[in-house]
């Protein structure tokens, strides 16, 4: 009898209490919340310190295979701006009328004299007063069947943005748009004086670990707002750009980042570099992000265009944990849920790799 105790007594201490938590829990969690909302194909990727210490895959999807992003895009887009603000090239006051003097040579001057004074700030937290489309219903289809999604095609989406009024005054309200990260992507490249894609790859992604990140070749026109693809593990080591030490963010950029001043969107909540923030006492604050891309084109130039998907990323600031996912096919808006379960098995986790 007394070997047995002592045998259970060795086991108990070589593994741990029953209920300590692993980053597997992390999986769990997010299989479950796959399960819930039906989506049966995608990837996970769980971040520690920067480098990844899980990752899982469902429905065939290849483990490290890169996907789409959509709207995860932004937070690419707003540290691209950072690096051109700490430059010296922009500055957050740089208005539009400034920004994209040479570009509205060739698109002509908006309709609405409005935007001219918007600022970079005002565009990078959704303040610019713009609606939530980009041009008129049909201008992405109009454009589409006559012509390659493969192409980023900013004058030509600027000239749909520049014919609308701007539907509220800027600096006003907090209205997420894409229309805003699109003028931004139009700014990028006349700050840098080169493509978009390869000024943020060379400037920002590679620089981060991002080596394979590349506008989606289907859908190039999604561009600033939209468009990127890459692994998982490199959208994660992209985010750890919000970790408090990281010099991808400059400190100008970061001061502005972590002020709520101007940014509010509620609940102790704050939009920043394309990405929502909530400043914490430890870890440089929560980052996160929710996308989804779902388009339905039969007639398109490049042949039928059907795609339905979301993404999510987390940055938990106090644990330096980036939490990516990727599930298709892509339901409701935002993240369904996925925030919370994430973060609380996280938070619970016990034994990190």
């Amino acid at each position: 009898m007394r070997l047995l105790l002592l045998f259970v007594l060795l086991v108990v201490a070589a593994t741990g209490p029953a209920s300590a938590q692993g980053v597997e829990d992390i999986e769990q969690a997010w299989r479950g919340w796959m399960s819930k909302t039906q989506r049966t194909r995608g990837g996970l990727v769980v971040m520690r310190v920067g480098q990844p210490v899980h990752e899982a895959t469902m429905g065939r999807l290849a483990p490290g295979a890169p996907v789409p992003y959509a709207s995860l895009s932004k937070a690419v887009t707003g540290v691209c701006i950072a690096t051109l603000i700490e430059r010296g090239t922009l500055s957050f006051d740089t208005p539009v009328s400034q920004a994209l003097a040479r570009t509205m040579t060739r698109t002509g001057r908006p309709a609405d004299p409005r935007l001219l004074p918007v600022t970079v700030s005002e565009l990078l937290v959704h303040r610019g007063g713009f609606g939530p489309s980009i041009g008129r219903d049909g201008d992405m289809a109009n454009w589409l069947r006559r012509n390659s999604g493969g192409r980023t095609a900013f004058d030509e989406q600027l000239r749909w943005l520049f014919a609308r009024r701007l539907q509220y005054a800027p600096g006003e309200r907090f209205e997420y748009s894409n229309a805003n990260y699109l003028v931004l992507g139009a700014i990028i490249e006349e700050a840098a004086g080169q493509p978009y894609e390869r000024y943020c790859r060379d400037a920002v992604l590679t620089p981060l670990g991002a080596r394979d990140a590349v506008l989606d070749p289907a859908w190039r026109i999604l561009s600033s707002y939209g468009g990127w693809r890459m692994p998982l593990a490199e959208y994660g080591r992209f985010y750890q750009a919000f970790a408090p030490d990281n010099p991808a963010i400059g400190p100008r950029a970061r001061q502005w980042m972590m002020s709520p001043d101007g940014k509010q969107v509620g609940g102790g909540t704050h939009y920043g570099l394309g990405t929502f923030v909530r400043p914490t006492p430890r870890g440089g604050g929560n980052f996160w992000h929710a996308g989804r891309w779902v388009y339905d084109l039969r007639n398109a130039h490049d042949g039928p265009l059907n795609v339905s998907y979301s993404t999510f990323a987390v940055r938990l600031g106090a644990l330096d944990v980036n939490i990516v996912s990727y599930a298709e096919p892509g339901r409701e808006q935002g993240d369904g849920g996925l925030d919370g379960a994430l973060g609380n098995a996280a938070r619970g986790v016990k034994r990190w790799p």
